[in-house]
């Protein structure tokens, strides 16, 4: 093997640890996430919460996540070796956050908690998506959607995991009744610093190789980014994944609360219920993905929207027993898996060197929409009970859907 064979193979074996390296990175994150909505119905309970102010919950987490997503984006963009600070920052801020939530006494606190781990999710989506669409703009959805997968895998196993610690089990004989969820809150704390320290350590300086190595001026910076808002495919996908997400935020939590409160579940049957929503999509995301870079985004958004707002309909009539179960399994097909479709659609549509910008506007826009949306299905919820959330959800999906098969999907020149 040549010299020059033998440093491609080193730089294309670097790039796969290092897209791993961030998947597990993602993974990491998406439990911490997902074993905040299995800990709802304990705050229900415990401080005597009607619907609204459960929907508050996914508010104050999309609000905060909304604040540092443009923020984030920018400084990965101009400064990509920076992208490994930014990522342990991201991994401090839920341990932060749910350190916040294990001592808080009040409602209002607990809120703030929340709102915490949301900002700790927006500065890893920005700088993580962005570095990797840059890397491999000839593999991009492939690159997002493996991404996405290690994010699935933490979907799927938290509920189960969180399930487990907060419900307890029975075992041969043994019986456990599992932790409080203060202490779980707590006990949370400590992978995740250990974690950002690990991402610090091991992939902050890989990112910065890797990535684009010099930094851009302001000056440049701007003019790139400033095309970005009138620029017709990134907006494009902007509108649509910002309406998909109302639908996605208010489906997750009030899907927490219909299990709890009007099937009776307990949290573990919960938990596993809530991991067959992202279980499939471990094998379907990078499937999609490398799809869509075959064949084009368009067929892949489109029949992926219109497959999720079918099944979230059939919710109404077969929304319990094996019925449910099956539901939940192939809406998890899609449910998240479209997203890095979306997404390195609108990285197709702008400049180079303006990535993790349009990643930041793709969470961005999801984060102002989908603050409200919760509110709205728990105020649904309290009046015309949980078809009102299903035919909601379902609803704007299919409206999504519809709008995907016409607006712009071009890539820059």
């Amino acid at each position: 093997m040549s010299i020059n064979q033998e440093q491609e193979t080193q730089v294309k074996e670097r790039s796969w640890a290092m897209m791993i390296g961030l998947a597990m990175g993602h993974s990491l994150k998406h439990f911490y996430q997902q074993a905040f909505l299995l800990l709802i119905p304990s705050f229900k309970e415990a401080m005597v919460l009607n619907d609204v102010q459960v929907g508050l919950f996914g508010t104050a987490r999309t609000v905060c996540s909304s604040i540092m997503n443009i923020p984030a984006g920018i400084i990965a963009d101009m400064w990509r070796g920076k992208v490994g600070i930014i990522l342990a920052t991201s991994l401090t801020s839920l341990a932060l956050g749910y350190l916040i939530i294990g001592t808080s006494e009040f409602y209002w606190l607990v809120l703030i908690g929340v709102g915490v781990t949301g900002l700790g999710t927006s500065l890893w989506h920005a700088p993580a998506f962005g570095t990797l669409g840059a890397i491999y703009p000839d593999k991009r959805a492939t690159a997002l959607a493996v991404h996405r997968m290690g994010g699935s895998v933490g979907d799927s196993i938290s509920p189960i995991v969180v399930g487990i610690l907060l419900g307890g089990f029975v075992f041969a004989g043994f019986e456990w009744s599992g932790l409080h969820w203060r202490t779980l809150s707590l006990v949370l704390v400590a992978p995740a610093l250990v974690s950002a320290l690990a991402v610090l350590v091991f992939y902050g300086r890989a990112i910065g190789e890797e990535g684009n190595k010099e930094s851009q001026d302001f000056v440049s910076y701007m003019a790139a980014a400033k095309g970005l808002l009138v620029n017709p495919t990134v907006m494009a996908m902007v509108s649509l994944t910002s309406v998909r997400a109302m639908a996605h935020n208010s489906l997750s939590i009030f899907l927490i609360i219909y299990m709890d409160e009007d099937l009776g579940y307990e949290v573990f049957k919960i938990g596993y219920h809530m991991a067959l929503l992202t279980l499939l999509g471990v094998l379907s995301a990078p499937i999609m993905g490398w799809t869509s870079d075959k064949f084009g985004r368009r067929p892949v958004i489109t029949i992926s929207l219109f497959s999720m707002s079918f099944l979230i309909l059939l919710l109404i009539v077969f929304g319990e027993g094996l019925s449910l179960v099956v539901i939940l399994g192939l809406l998890g097909v899609f449910l998240y898996t479209v997203n890095p479709v979306m997404l390195a659609a609108a990285i197709d549509g702008a400049p180079r060197g303006t990535e993790s910008s349009v990643t930041a506007l793709m969470f961005t826009g999801p984060s102002i929409f989908g603050a409200i949306a919760p509110v709205i299905a728990g105020l649904l919820r309290t009046n015309w009970g949980m078809d009102a959330v299903f035919w909601y959800a379902g609803g704007m999906v299919g409206v999504v859907a519809i709008v995907a098969l016409f607006v712009p999907m071009k890539k820059s020149t």
